[in-house]
């Protein structure tokens, strides 16, 4: 019997008689007290394709695989070999020879599971992630200890610890332990709708009392700190701060900001913005765009980017300025976004040489979409000269070039277009071009409704016109979508994903789910529930099935919710039933869509709901934009406070 194992394990396996292990942690799973235990392990994450036949809602059939079972005897733990144990993994941790190391001394610490090593994960314990790649396993062995008053009372110890930082992360623990330790917070195991609503805001009332508590003990013990401590723990505190809170301490910690680690420099430049936003940055930032730039498309690319944005939005001169350096020197690559914050007549002044670059095959991948935005006419015999070889290009550079030919010589684009498509030879690039064509997409339509036809390229082109296609484009889409439905329909029960996913039953899932997805999200026109219901007639496989299903009972609920996602805070995006992922002018053209008379709710989250919190100012601005928007087409937006 063949199988397949998926499921925390990374990409799907296909199984052979040839063993493949996978790891599991007893600890993880149970702590056990002393005594005589067999022990074996129950998979349930192997799978077939179905017989012929064979009826399967999710087109798998899935296999308990059980393994042989050991015995094993947990013996008394020694309290020497725990104290041995204890000053090992301590020693470890201050001195590790290798990340590896430094993760199995931290598990061990983890589960020894003695007053003495929770006290020790309080010390130990300071962040996540990059900050503290170890802790992970201190905060879960807090939570985990046995003795969690000893671990909230260690942890309340270190808050006055003068070379403590006492960092969000470490905050946020200690609240969700001081939480746990409270069983009048225990969420109920039966309760109604509206007993189970007025638990949880009686219990994110009494986590925000409890994270302001905390917040004003490390304030307290904030004069003691100095250097690093000092400020990642002001760092801490304004993360989690009210207003008040944050008018006090942003400039202590601009003014720490030489203390901070480069990773929280980096975030709070680059995603927190809004906390340290004020011309009292604008040395910091210069000094991060005098900086050498960094290589393209990596994180610190995109820090650099956020720094000359901030300068340009407090400083229009000398943001400017900084732009326009990067713009022109070879080594730099700003991102459009930035690029875009200058008058065309500055951008203007790049195009000629990026355009002889093009020509000289010595571009940035920022020249190519430089000219895909804002060269003109003039460069189309230069740039027809060097588009020599459609189909030979990297992905980015054609697609930038196609945009431009499209824009200024719509024909000729659109021949190049489909010479492009064509030659499939050399690069893989044609799967993905209609969708890279972006807002160019129309002028081209009748080739992307063409490609519905060809298996390479059917499922970029629903995408495609999904995303970009006029209105007209959903008929095409729906014509598309019902002739799978009539291909399919002898043998429906063969469309299942397997791991060999070029199989006729996993590509035809593919293509359904992104049929369904370009049909349900299109950009151009609405799908309430009655071309729900329509839709629902057409799919095969459970799993779409069920999506539109949760669709249908979402319209049904009455008003639905605007839920803004404020991450970047300015840059937020917005979901409202199934269309997610919306910026602000997404979300006011779908409104536009929606039948007249219809009513939605706008959320506004509360301070202490949403990290970093974002001002009620700014959420009120977007929410009277937009209902003043919806409110031209008679659709109406109320606010709420509540999920």
């Amino acid at each position: 019997m063949g199988g397949s194992i998926g499921g925390g394990l990374g990409s799907m396996r296909e199984l052979s008689e040839t063993p493949f292990p996978a790891e599991a942690e007893l600890n993880e799973w149970r702590t056990l007290e002393p005594g005589h235990y067999r022990v074996y392990a129950i998979s349930y994450r192997v799978w077939r394709p179905p017989d012929a036949g064979e009826q399967t809602p999710y087109g798998r059939v899935s296999e308990v695989v059980r393994s042989n079972a050991i015995e094993i005897d947990v013996s008394q733990p020694d309290p020497a070999w725990q104290d041995q144990q204890l000053r090992s993994a301590v020693q470890t941790l201050a001195n590790p020879s290798s990340p590896e190391e430094a993760r199995h001394a931290a598990r061990r610490l983890r589960f020894l599971n003695t007053k003495d090593s929770t006290r020790e994960l309080a010390r130990l314990f300071e962040g996540l992630n990059q900050d503290q790649p170890t802790g992970w396993d201190l905060m879960f062995g807090l939570y985990g200890s046995p003795y969690r008053q000893i671990a909230i009372d260690a942890m309340h110890a270190e808050l006055a610890v003068p070379e403590r930082a006492d960092t969000n992360e470490f905050l946020s623990a200690l609240v969700h332990l001081r939480m746990a330790a409270d069983a009048s917070f225990d969420p109920p195991s039966t309760a109604g709708p509206e007993e189970a609503r007025a638990f949880w805001q009686r219990r994110q009332t009494r986590e925000r009392e409890l994270t302001q508590s905390e917040m004003q003990a490390v304030a307290a013990a904030l004069p003691r700190k100095t250097g690093r401590a000092r400020a990642l723990t002001l760092n801490g505190l304004l993360t989690g701060g009210d207003e008040s809170v944050m008018q006090t301490i942003r400039p202590a910690l601009i003014a720490a900001w030489a203390d901070l680690p480069l990773a929280t420099q980096q975030e709070l430049i680059q995603s927190r913005w809004s906390l340290i936003a004020g011309p009292e940055m604008l040395p910091i930032l210069r000094r991060v765009a005098a900086e050498p730039p960094p290589p393209p498309r990596t994180f610190a690319a995109m820090v650099r980017d956020a720094a000359l944005r901030h300068i340009y939005e407090l400083d229009a001169a000398a943001g400017r300025e900084a732009i326009l350096r990067d713009l022109k020197d070879t080594r730099a690559e700003p991102g459009l976004d930035v690029v875009k914050l200058l008058s065309k007549e500055d951008v203007a002044t790049a195009l000629q040489p990026a355009v002889e670059r093009i020509v000289n095959r010595s571009a940035r991948t920022l020249d190519y979409e430089l000219i895909g935005r804002y060269a003109g006419e003039s460069a189309l015999p230069a740039l027809q000269a060097a588009f020599k070889e459609p189909g030979k290009m990297g992905c980015t550079p054609q697609s930038a070039m196609l945009r431009y030919f499209l824009r200024v010589a719509p024909d000729y684009g659109a021949e190049q277009v489909a010479a492009s498509l064509n030659d499939r030879k050399f690069t893989g690039c044609y799967k993905s071009l209609l969708q890279e064509l972006g807002s160019e997409l129309p002028k081209v339509q009748q080739i992307a409704i063409g490609a519905l036809d060809d298996p390479d390229l059917e499922q970029n082109a629903a995408l495609a016109l999904g995303h970009w296609g006029t209105p007209d484009a959903e008929k095409a889409l729906w014509r598309s979508l019902q002739r799978f439905h009539e291909e399919w329909a002898d043998h429906s029960e063969q469309l299942r994903s397997t791991p060999e996913y070029q199989s006729p039953g996993s590509r035809g899932v593919s293509l359904e789910q992104g049929l369904v997805a370009a049909i349900v999200t299109g950009s151009n026109w609405i799908c309430p529930p009655e071309r729900l219901a329509r839709l629902n007639y057409l799919v095969w496989t459970r799993n779409q099935h069920d999506q539109i299903a949760g669709w249908i009972k979402q319209w049904g609920q009455g008003s639905a919710q605007v839920n803004p996602i404020w991450y970047p805070e300015d840059n937020p995006t917005f979901s409202v039933l199934q269309y997610s992922g919306l910026t602000e002018d997404q979300l006011r053209v779908k409104l536009e869509q929606f039948p007249s008379g219809t009513q939605l709710r706008w959320l506004l989250w509360q301070p202490g709901q949403i990290s970093p919190p974002v001002s009620m100012a700014k959420q009120e601005a977007v929410f009277e934009r937009i209902r003043s928007a919806a409110a031209q087409h008679g659709v109406t937006l109320e606010k709420v406070t509540q999920p």
